[in-house]
């Protein structure tokens, strides 16, 4: 589907004067990184050579070649579908990702931007909320309402997109109120994005049916597997305190009760990685528990209870990961095969825009936690102390400082009349003096 887009207009300026820039420097990285790997003597050495790259060459190589070729800012979009946090309530969180050069910086890094908004959905009542992405990566404080959508569709359809690259933002612009006070708030919060004049423009957003059937790209299975996993770890932890009332009065034997308390600390200790690691590098923590409980002889009561869950979690992530390496793999090894895939079916999409967004959605496992992709509240202290910081102090001074802009905008335009008017008032005089 094609989702509206705004930019502001001086991203894409700066944007145009620094893409030549960054396509050099992209050209000689290329250069250098296949000299090292033509010059490799032996497998040992090639190896090497790729550990040197780094872990995101593979997202560097995409966005960079996507930026030799395309549009300033070119973009394309997906949403992954998750489960509330509540039960009878959905999430999703649309991504843009987008060709972005970051050309402010001497550093041949992070050729691209991936930024999102994340909806949640009242199943019951079909009511709509949403956080946008204010500035790195911190969303809002509080949730807008949305008000009675149909759908995500019908959101996404009616509502505009507004990107800040530079900033880091993404945020959804919801159409002009006709309620006062909403209209009031939503000037409000065009002055706090500190834009003046905005690039409208379509890009291709992949939606989580694409994603779920077309590619089999169950991310919301794994989600649901971690939510699961944490309510029943949350149910047996609270039953702890009866568990201990019946071993005082010597119903359950002394080591079963150690034996469960050290099982529910693995899983707690378990729960803290699989919100704030990113979940490519979750699966050896996932296996170490799963183990633990599967190979031992004489599981408790407890750990045969908690034996399902870890199973579903490893089987879900597993399943998300190798989808996404052969996604990957299939981009870059059969790329016109991968270029005529039925997920693309429909989409204006450049081959190097498709082979960015397989970089992309294996690049969101690597680097974005699942707190971050869909879930704040769930935050470390230090991620919600800069997001209060960034609510109370950065957002008013953007908002002060787009007001001193557009002050001096309208004192600007004013002063230039007025000389107009001068010099057409002295020009006018000069005639009449003429013709006297």
């Amino acid at each position: 589907m094609k989702v509206k887009l705004k930019i502001d207009q001086k991203w894409l300026s700066v944007e145009r004067s620094s893409m030549e820039k960054m396509k050099r420097d992209y050209e000689t990285w290329a250069t250098r990184t296949l000299e090292k790997a033509k010059a490799a003597e032996d497998l040992s050495r090639l190896r090497e050579v790729f550990y040197e790259l780094g872990d995101r060459w593979e997202w560097d190589q995409a966005t960079g070649e996507w930026l030799s070729s395309g549009e300033p800012l070119d973009a394309v979009g997906l949403v992954l579908r998750l489960p509330g946090i509540e039960k009878g309530k959905e999430r999703y969180a649309v991504y843009a990702v987008m060709a972005y050069s970051k050309g402010l910086t001497d550093q041949f890094d992070h050729l691209g931007d991936k930024e999102r908004v994340i909806i949640e959905r009242n199943l019951e009542t079909n009511h709509f909320k949403c956080w946008s992405t204010t500035g790195h990566g911190m969303v809002d404080l509080f949730a807008t309402d949305l008000g009675g959508y149909d759908s995500l569709i019908d959101i996404l359809e009616s509502c505009y997109l507004v990107a800040q690259p530079g900033d880091h933002a993404l945020r959804l612009e919801l159409p002009p109120a006709d309620d006062e006070v909403l209209a009031l708030a939503q000037f409000m919060w065009r002055l706090a994005a500190g834009h003046k004049t905005y690039r409208l423009k379509e890009f291709d957003l992949l939606t989580m049916e694409d994603l779920e059937e077309i590619l089999d790209f169950d991310f919301n299975r794994y989600a649901a597997a971690v939510i699961e996993l944490e309510r029943k770890w949350s149910e047996l932890s609270t039953g702890v305190a009866g568990i201990a009332q019946e071993a005082v009065l010597d119903r359950i034997p002394d080591h079963i009760e150690r034996r469960n308390e050290e099982t529910l600390r693995k899983v707690e200790g378990l729960l803290h990685e699989l919100w704030f690691t990113p979940p490519w590098r979750q699966r050896s923590a996932i296996r170490a528990v799963y183990e633990d409980l599967k190979t031992e002889p004489t599981p408790t009561d407890l750990e045969t209870v908690l034996l399902p869950y870890l199973e579903e979690l490893q089987s879900a992530l597993e399943d998300l990961v190798e989808k996404a390496e052969y996604l990957k793999w299939k981009s870059v090894i059969d790329k016109k095969e991968f270029a005529r895939s039925g997920i693309f079916r429909g989409l204006d999409l450049s081959n190097l825009a498709k082979q960015a967004f397989a970089v992309a959605l294996e690049d969101v496992l690597k680097e974005h936690t699942l707190a971050y992709i869909a879930y704040p509240e769930r935050a470390t202290m230090k991620d919600k102390i800069l997001r209060k910081l960034f609510g109370v102090i950065v957002l008013p001074t953007r908002l002060l400082t787009s007001f001193k802009e557009a002050l001096l905008g309208v004192v600007k335009k004013i002063g230039a009349k007025i000389r107009g008017s001068s010099s057409r008032d002295e020009t006018a005089t000069k005639e009449t003096k003429s013709a006297t």
